[in-house]
């Protein structure tokens, strides 16, 4: 017999050792200590309330946890983590938690549900199909450790300034997108920086920065670059963004986080840098409350 129960009944304790224990095993390392865990369902909006574990005759066999937004005046859930214990693997279990969920779905009226999963993960992306999941694109997750060569790229035209994540919604051409781990609401300690020709702001990255216990910068992960659609000279615009935000004087690890395959400008433009992707996964959405 299947039975739920909401993460919000648990100790957040548990629910972290419950999401370990689903994900043990899994393509790639998704456990995490306990801070860890509760710094990213706050910085996820992660909802604890219509999150659930899933019991099979009283076992637990698996979690699912999703975040809420509106976003343009819709409201979206995204799938943020979906596991079954190594033990319940293989016995409908996976199937029965996303029906479950979409159930949830329905009940909380959400008009567009989104989630990713790994691309080589093929009986997972089957399973989402086979619940009226579409894929969209796919995300590209990308690395250098290595000091980048930027001198052909400093020459340009454009004023670029440094601000804070949050300021480029204000931007006439920001879209939230879909990809939830690129939004504003889940980048409160991002940055950003924010391309200008003349007085028109043509292009925007958003990024964050991390440091040791020193003040020493440690790394730089990149989450968006966009410029102006149909603007001839895109490329340029994300050159100028790209340089501001790697700071290439500087060394540090660089890394680039779920950039849609569709942005062939910035892909490219990563690939001569000298970027090599260590992951990719695939965007899904569903469409629901027609």
């Amino acid at each position: 017999m299947i039975t739920y129960k909401v993460l919000s009944e648990f100790p957040i304790k548990d629910v972290s050792e419950l999401w370990n224990k689903a994900f043990e095993g899994y393509i790639v390392n998704a456990s995490m200590p306990l801070d860890r865990f509760i710094t990213r369902v706050a910085s996820e909006g992660l909802s604890l309330e219509h999150s659930f574990a899933c019991y099979v005759n009283g076992e637990q066999a698996g979690i699912v946890m999703g975040g809420f937004r509106e976003v343009s005046g819709k409201k979206v859930a995204w799938n943020g983590g979906t596991a079954v214990v190594p033990a319940f693997r293989g016995k409908g279990i996976g199937k029965a938690m996303i029906a479950r969920n979409l159930e949830l779905y329905a009940e909380l009226v959400v008009d567009v549900a989104y989630l990713e999963a790994i691309s080589t993960n093929e009986s997972a992306i089957r399973l989402y199909e086979t619940m009226n999941y579409e894929l969209v694109d796919r995300l590209i997750l990308l690395s250098n450790e290595h000091k980048l060569d930027m001198t052909d790229w400093s020459s340009h035209s454009y004023t670029v300034t440094r601000g804070l994540a949050i300021e480029v919604g204000t931007l006439p051409f920001y879209t939230p997108g879909e990809v939830w781990q690129s939004q504003l609401p889940s980048l409160k300690d991002g940055e950003s920086v924010t391309v200008y020709d003349g007085d028109e702001a043509v292009g925007y990255g958003l990024f964050r920065r991390t440091f040791d216990s020193y003040g020493n910068l440690a790394g730089i992960t990149l989450l968006r670059c966009e410029s102006v659609p149909n603007r001839l000279d895109r490329e340029s615009i994300v050159k100028a963004a790209l340089r501001e935000i790697w700071q290439p004087t500087r060394n540090c690890k660089r890394t680039v986080h779920n950039i849609r395959a569709s942005n062939r400008i910035l892909i490219e433009l990563l690939d001569q840098l000298g970027f090599n992707v260590f992951m990719e996964q695939v965007l899904m959405v569903q469409h629901l409350n027609k």
